[in-house]
C-alpha cells in the first residue's frame, strides 16, 4: 500500500496556527505601542473629512513594531473609510524612483508594460489610476533610508507631494527607518514640503518581550508543545540584539520548524538555539552592503572587548590602520554604527578626555564576526 510522504503533516505536530509567527501578521491588539498608535491614527484623521493628513517619519531600532503598528493602524482605517487605500512598499526591495512608481502603480490595479516606461509616464499612469479609483492614497515607504541612498529619491518624494497641489487628491505619505536623520539626506526644498510629524519608537524591555512572545506562542503553538524556558531564552536573545521583537518572533517559528523536522514531540531550548544559529539580526543584514573600512575595522576591534571608552578604542583604530582620520571623523563613525544599531553608546555626546562615552556591541558578537568574514 503506498503511503504519501506528506501523511506525517496530517498527524498533530507543535504548531496549532504558525501564521501567528509570520513577519506579515498584524495583532488584533498591540501592546505598549498605544501612544504611538494615537499620533498615527490622529495624523490620519484628516481624510476622514476629505482633508489632508499629516505626513509621518517614524524611526527607531529595529523590531520596536514600526511596521506592524503603521500596517496595524492602516487596516484599521481602511476599514473604517473604504476610499483610504494604504499602500505599502519596502525600499530594500524597491529603491529606485522608478521602482517605487510601478510598485504604486501595480497596488492600483494598472500594471506596467514589460517594455518599460520612463518615471515621467510611470508617474502620469499612477496620477490617471488615482483618479479613476478616486481614492485617497497612504504611501508607507518602509526602510525609507534604503531609498534616500538612491540620488532620485528627492524626485520621487516631490512628485508624490504635489499631487495634492497640481490634483487635489489628499495624498498622504509615511516613512520609516532605523536611522534618525534619514530626512538629513534629503534636499532642503523636499524636506520642507513633506513637513513631517516623527514618531519615535524605542526598544521593548525584556518584560515586554516576553509579554508579546507569549501572546503569539498561544496562538501559534499548542499549549503543550513548547518548553517553559523557550520564551524566556527567546526574550534573552531579543535583548542582546537591542530589544529586537522580530528576532524573537521569527526564531520561535524556525525552532518550531526544527522540532517538527525532528519529530520532536516538544519545542525545547535545544531547537531554539539551533535556529538563533540560523537567523541573522536584522539590523546587521540591512547595514552590511553599506559599512566603509573603517566601521568595519571598528567592529573588528569591538569584538575584543565587552565594552571600551571611546578615547581608548580611537587609540587601538589609529595604531591598526594606515588611514588616518580625525577624532572628529571617528566620533561621527561611531555615532552611525549606534545609528545603525550595531553599537551601544553610553554617557555624554561631548567627549572629555575622550573616556565620557563607553562603547559596546548592541548585536551578538558571534553575528558580527560571521559579518565580518572575508574582510
Amino acid at each position: 500500500m503506498h503511503h504519501s510522504i506528506f501523511e506525517s503533516a496530517e498527524a498533530r505536530g507543535i504548531f496549532k496556527d504558525e501564521r501567528f509567527l509570520y513577519p506579515e501578521y498584524i495583532p488584533e491588539k498591540l501592546p505598549f505601542r498605544e501612544s504611538q498608535i494615537a499620533e498615527i491614527a490622529g495624523s490620519l484623521k484628516p481624510l476622514l473629512r476629505n482633508g489632508k493628513p499629516q505626513n509621518l517619519f517614524i524611526f527607531g531600532p529595529s523590531g520596536t513594531g514600526k511596521t506592524v503598528t503603521a500596517r496595524y493602524v492602516l487596516r484599521e482605517l481602511e476599514e473604517y473609510a473604504s476610499k483610504v487605500k494604504g499602500i505599502y512598499i519596502n525600499c530594500f526591495e524597491f529603491h529606485t524612483r522608478n521602482a517605487v512608481l510601478n510598485k504604486l502603480c501595480l497596488a492600483l490595479g494598472n500594471a506596467v508594460p514589460r517594455r518599460g516606461l520612463a518615471s515621467d509616464e510611470i508617474y502620469n499612469e499612477f496620477v490617471h489610476a488615482l483618479k479613476v479609483k478616486n481614492v485617497a492614497p497612504i504611501v508607507v515607504l518602509d526602510e525609507a533610508d534604503q531609498l534616500i541612498r538612491d540620488k532620485t529619491a528627492s524626485q520621487l518624494l516631490y512628485d508624490l507631494l504635489r499631487i495634492t497641489e497640481l490634483h487635489s487628491i489628499h495624498l498622504g505619505i509615511m516613512l520609516i527607518s532605523n536611522i534618525r536623520d534619514t530626512l538629513a539626506m534629503l534636499d532642503d526644498r523636499v524636506r520642507s514640503s513633506l513637513s513631517a510629524l516623527t514618531i519615535e519608537f524605542n526598544q521593548y524591555t525584556p518584560e515586554q518581550l516576553k509579554q508579546i512572545l507569549h501572546e503569539r506562542a498561544r496562538n501559534a503553538f499548542f499549549e503543550d508543545a513548547i518548553e517553559k524556558d523557550v520564551i524566556n531564552l527567546a526574550a534573552a536573545q531579543a535583548a542582546k540584539c537591542s530589544g529586537d521583537a522580530r528576532i524573537a518572533i521569527e526564531s520561535l517559528l524556525a525552532a518550531g520548524r526544527i522540532a517538527e523536522k525532528e519529530g520532536a514531540k516538544k519545542l525545547s531550548v535545544v531547537h531554539l538555539k539551533k535556529a538563533f544559529e540560523r537567523i541573522k539580526p536584522r539590523a546587521l543584514e540591512k547595514a552590511s552592503p553599506h559599512l566603509d573600512s573603517c566601521e568595519k575595522e571598528i567592529l573588528k576591534i569591538m569584538c575584543e572587548h565587552e565594552k571600551i571608552f571611546s578615547g581608548e578604542l580611537y587609540k587601538a583604530y589609529c595604531s591598526r590602520c594606515k588611514q588616518a582620520i580625525s577624532e572628529r571623523s571617528f566620533r561621527d563613525k561611531i555615532n552611525r554604527l549606534a545609528e545603525l544599531n550595531i553599537l551601544s553608546v553610553r554617557g555624554a555626546t561631548a567627549e572629555i578626555r575622550g573616556r565620557t562615552r563607553e562603547i559596546m556591541l548592541a548585536q551578538p558578537k558571534e553575528a558580527i564576526i560571521e559579518l565580518l568574514k572575508g574582510d
